[in-house]
């Protein structure tokens, strides 16, 4: 028989854990939009060579993960299984600690590649760009024009980069606001270019997901602390219990 201290910190862990699996489905969620919006990148792109779609795949994986551990502990502590707590807790540690490597492994290599990030991401993107046919409706237009309309930029590194290739000094349409059937290079034309445009928006993304991974790593350390306190009380009950 459990007392009234451990029954507090069972429903404590159970509700925690709760919040876990909404916390999951929302990471699910973000991932699988995350994914979505990311296709128009991925389609504006020669190559391969930067695999955009890694991000996204990682968030939905890793909340199939914490969905499936949050439902254990939730299991564990409704159960008042110290097997199962202990494992739970123990898988929580590890993934704190994979997280934490994780992290500044990534945080090492973001620091030291964001100029070679920025010029991949502008060599690929003059390859397609160069490809644009105003003529045609492939996908290539396609993925251009969405990527310089949703992203509100013109062009590699600026709207000369249309200069010359269309006539009467004008550049897609997707180029100024409200798509235009003329759109003037230098009088409405977005005046950034979709090269940095992109890359802060894969900047701002990466925080974003930092920000939410360092969030569930301090949950997985509470959620384990707390565990590994409903077990010991649990075992110290039971004690208690044979003694008597």
């Amino acid at each position: 028989m459990c007392g009234c201290a451990t029954v507090v910190v069972k429903y404590i862990l159970f509700i925690f854990n709760l919040l876990f699996v909404f916390a999951a489905i929302a990471f699910i969620a973000l991932g699988v939009l995350f994914k979505l919006n990311i296709n128009e990148v991925t389609e504006a792109l020669e190559s391969q060579n930067i695999s955009f779609s890694i991000a996204p795949m990682l968030m939905i994986i890793v909340g199939c993960i914490v969905f499936t551990i949050a439902f254990f502990g939730c299991c564990g502590a409704i159960r008042e299984s110290t097997c199962m707590l202990t494992t739970y807790a123990i898988i929580l540690l590890l993934m704190f600690i994979l997280q934490v490597a994780l992290g500044v492994c990534a945080f090492l290599l973001y620091k030291n590649s964001n100029d070679e990030m920025r010029q991949d991401i502008s060599e690929e993107l003059r390859k397609t760009f160069n490809k644009y046919d105003p003529n045609q409706k492939t996908n290539i237009e396609e993925a251009v024009d969405a990527l310089q309309k949703n992203l509100q930029c013109c062009g590699v590194e600026g709207p000369d980069f249309w200069r010359g290739k269309f006539t009467g000094n004008t550049a897609p349409s997707s180029c100024c606001p409200g798509e235009p059937v003329d759109c003037h290079i230098g009088a409405g034309a977005y005046t950034q270019g979709c090269a940095r445009k992109l890359f802060d928006s894969l900047q701002h993304s990466a925080k974003i997901i930092g920000i939410i991974v360092i969030v569930i790593a301090a949950v997985e350390l509470g959620g384990a602390i707390i565990a590994l306190c409903l077990s010991s009380s649990i075992r110290n009950a039971e004690r208690q219990w044979n003694y008597r």
